[in-house]
């Protein structure tokens, strides 16, 4: 079975793929409204300077709300809660009985599934969108 971490950062770095294919689209269709402008106005540059520190701010404020603080809080004392989805099978896993939420205590510095999906998905899309 494929481990969801790998379809995690493959997801992300399709989308991160598709949102690449639509800038380059955007980028045509500013060129054609360049060039049908060009008239009217001369040099018109339509750029987004945000763009990067909107997707660093986010990839961020990901980083250290969900990854970085439990464990800061781990390491000032405090305990650490998280919820596991907990499946129970039958037949060598084959059929599902369906699945219960397990709420976990963690004494110490966790590294949690979601800090392994999380930090896949933001390469992923970090990554995947490049220009």
């Amino acid at each position: 079975m494929i481990p969801l971490e790998l379809l995690t950062m493959g997801a992300s770095a399709l989308v991160g793929g598709v949102l690449k294919s639509l800038d380059r689209k955007a980028d045509r269709d500013d060129r054609l409204l360049d060039k049908v402008r060009e008239d009217h106005q001369s040099n018109r540059a339509v750029t987004n300077p945000h763009y990067q520190w909107t997707r660093r701010t986010i990839a961020l404020t990901v980083t250290y709300s969900v990854m970085v603080l439990p464990k800061l809080a781990a390491l000032a004392g405090y305990p650490v809660v998280y919820g596991s989805l907990e499946h129970s099978s039958y037949l060598w896993g084959l059929f599902s009985s369906g699945s219960e939420l397990a709420l976990y205590t963690v004494a110490g510095v966790p590294i949690f599934p979601f800090d392994t999906h999380t930090m896949a998905a933001i390469v992923g899309l970090y990554f995947g969108g490049r220009k």
